[in-house]
């Protein structure tokens, strides 16, 4: 385990440094730019990861934050820096439980994506073509299993098919992250379920790709586990936005954390929280 005793990595970055790997979500960014410029402050860092050679960062969570800032025109923020090889650094995958869409219109919908085929299968036979990349994606519904991959082959970790599947239910029915395929778990807590969509494992170095080439994957799929996760800094917007140079800020950044730690202000926990505000 890390020592408790070393802080986050925290800087100042310019604000359009910043490069999401995932969609965001326009009303949250507008609701969430409302709250920021509201409350005056940044609460919670986005957790960024250096593209290499670039002079960038890939926002591996808070798109909606980072993306906010660039609405208010707000130059700079505060971001964690974390790099994937940091021990408990985990990059997994969420599914997507879709609810309220009738199951008719939904596979309709998929059948008229192009050159996209559904193959009929168990649950066992999806889940080992998705391990062996002969899948792209497999959906479970009240009509059984269909693994999903193209016409003309499977590239397992093709994002333009997986934004296509997402594009079929994305504004037209409720979506819930999962963090399993089985149906029986799911239908208690989703009454109006419609089916369950299961992506591939993602690996950094897809992350890194996208970011680098201005794709997007589609939001609510990559899960990162950040270990020593940096919470509640709230550092005013007074700063962020001031017309001062990115080294006076990063400076005052300097000397705000000394501030925190004289001021015994910075606690670290290390169990497992479920938060029930978010």
């Amino acid at each position: 385990m890390r020592d408790s005793t070393v802080l986050p990595d925290l800087r100042m970055l310019p604000t359009e440094a910043l490069v999401p790997h995932e969609d965001c979500d326009p009303r949250r960014v507008e609701r969430l730019s409302q709250r920021i410029r509201q409350e005056g402050r940044l609460k919670n860092p986005p957790i960024v990861t250096p593209i290499p050679d670039t002079g960038n960062f890939v926002v591996l969570d808070g798109a909606n934050r980072s993306t906010a800032f660039e609405l208010l025109r707000i130059p700079h923020i505060v971001a964690q820096v974390v790099s994937y090889g940091d021990p408990g650094m985990v990059l997994d995958t969420w599914y997507h439980v879709v609810s309220g869409m009738p199951l008719a219109q939904f596979v309709s919908a998929l059948d008229a994506i192009n050159g996209l085929d559904l193959i009929p299968c168990s649950l066992e036979e999806a889940r080992t073509a998705l391990a062996t990349d002969k899948a792209t994606a497999y959906i479970v519904s009240p009509e059984g299993v269909s693994i999903v991959c193209r016409t003309a082959g499977c590239d397992v970790r093709d994002i333009l098919l997986l934004n296509e599947i997402v594009g079929v239910y994305k504004g037209k029915a409720d979506i819930f992250r999962a963090s399993n395929d089985v149906w029986e778990k799911q239908v208690p807590y989703y009454p109006q379920i419609t089916s369950l969509v299961i992506f591939p494992q993602l690996r950094p170095a897809d992350i890194l790709e996208a970011a680098r080439n201005g794709e997007h994957i589609p939001s609510g799929i990559t899960r990162h586990v950040i270990p020593n996760r940096a919470l509640n800094i709230n550092l005013p917007l007074d700063v962020l936005e001031a017309d001062w140079s990115l080294e006076r800020k990063r400076t005052w950044l300097h000397d705000w954390l000394l501030e925190r730690m004289a001021a015994n202000a910075i606690r670290y926990y290390a169990e497992s929280t479920f938060s029930f505000d978010e």
